[in-house]
């Protein structure tokens, strides 16, 4: 571990933490969405102050990646902090100050470990303030007028972003999203429990339409591989099954008389209201189901009851939006594994589940390509649910933020180096 790194309370960071971190995430009681991501761990062994040891049962491919993204929280986390939803202790360059509905606020932690590239201790801010807007016309007015500073992702489409770009004093920049808009299916629930109907359901929707009504063409159809992490080879739609044959429609209607639904049938379908754009996919999404006979019900509730729902497959359709990954471990395995820890899709298939352990277990980079070039395929034919647009993240900041980095990721990261002029 790195000398010197302090938590926001001033101790020390040391391999106890780390041990203390991964135990408190494979605790079936902390119910941490990340358990199912790790490999499994035979034991973590404290070997110093500084030095801690994971033995693990098999090989794991994304460990090193799994690493670099989770947080670590010191082995007093529980005892000292209360209630996790609204307090935090981390080693970060901000530490938590305030956190409400509608604002949180983040102050420079003086005894941050890391210096930037001119030698001088970060963060360069004194005070970072996050600002819930929950309507885009008002977030993007507040940054015309330089009430706030920075916007990232939320509120800016294309349309938003080209209005922006014409505004004196504003930058606007865009990168392609690891995030992905799905049409989530329970494949347990009357017709979805038939694979044929499923089939028939990613035939009906047209992708390119969703790109092109939805995010005005700024965004790419979606596989189960971001088309940016080239180094994993992400097929093209043209060639993932039951994406774009020639006749889609008739297609459709085929394999839903195959099923035994000539007539089609009612499928209700509950956009994420916290997502602007899932409302209007799931219109688009109603229309072409339409044209092969099923019937879709728009379902609009608030975000808890959605969660909720959500959590107990409590639905037929929703359409949200799924985080990304650059290893296709993390991005894939917890939604579609059998037993993954956000596969509330019920969805089960031996082979799927086979091609993501083999893609665990395989060390050689050439070999879990081909592993993931046969999971792509197998997961377009099998649909867990629909893959539906990977979009264009936008961010947008006044120009006197300087040292902004704008992430695929939409992580905020790059925050610790940003500095703001006088103007």
């Amino acid at each position: 571990l790195r000398p010197g790194v302090k938590f926001h309370d001033g101790s020390a960071l040391t391999a106890e933490d780390i041990k203390y971190t991964f135990d408190r995430i494979l605790d079936p009681a902390t119910k941490s969405p990340r358990a199912s991501q790790l490999p499994p761990i035979e034991r973590i062994e404290v070997r110093g102050p500084l030095q801690v040891q994971f033995v693990l049962k098999e090989p794991f491919a994304p460990f090193l990646n799994l690493l670099a993204g989770l947080a670590v929280v010191p082995s007093n986390f529980t005892a000292t902090v209360s209630d996790p939803r609204t307090q935090t202790l981390g080693t970060g360059p901000y530490r938590l100050t305030r956190f409400s509905a509608d604002t949180v606020v983040l102050e420079r932690f003086a005894d941050y470990w890391k210096t930037g590239q001119d030698g001088k201790p970060l963060p360069y801010l004194d005070r970072v303030t996050f600002r819930v807007i929950p309507d885009p016309a008002t977030l993007r007015s507040a940054l015309r007028t330089g009430d706030i500073d920075l916007v990232v992702g939320f509120g800016l489409d294309a349309t938003a972003a080209a209005i922006l770009k014409r505004q004196p004093g504003v930058v606007v920049q865009s990168v392609p999203d690891l995030s992905y808009s799905l049409l989530g299916l329970n494949t347990t629930r009357g017709p979805l429990a038939d694979n044929r109907v499923r089939q028939a359901i990613s035939l009906a929707v047209d992708r390119q339409e969703l790109v092109n009504v939805v995010y005005s063409g700024e965004a790419s159809i979606a596989g189960p591989i971001p088309p940016t992490v080239s180094q994993w080879n992400p097929l093209p739609p043209s060639e993932l099954p039951f994406y774009r044959e020639a006749d889609r429609v008739s297609s459709a209607r085929q394999l839903l008389q195959q099923a035994g639904y000539p007539q089609g049938f009612t499928l209700k379908v509950m956009p994420i209201p916290t997502v602007p754009e899932a409302l209007q996919i799931a219109q688009v999404v109603q229309q072409q189901l339409k044209r092969v006979g099923i019937q879709a019900e728009i379902e609009q509730v608030d975000f808890a009851t959605f969660l909720d729902r959500w959590r107990r497959s409590d639905f037929d359709a929703f359409v949200s939006l799924n985080g990304g990954s650059t290893d296709p471990d993390l991005h894939l395995y917890r939604h579609v594994f059998s037993t993954g820890s956000t596969n509330v899709f019920k969805f089960k298939d031996a082979e799927v589940d086979r091609l993501l352990q083999e893609g665990r277990v395989t060390t050689d980079a050439n070999e879990r390509v081909a592993i993931y070039g046969q999971l792509q395929r197998r997961l377009a034919e099998t649909v867990p649910f629909l893959w539906l647009t990977y979009p264009t993240v936008y961010g947008a900041w006044r120009d006197r933020v300087q040292g902004f980095v704008l992430s695929s990721t939409r992580s905020l990261t790059s925050l610790d180096a940003v500095w703001m002029t006088s103007r």
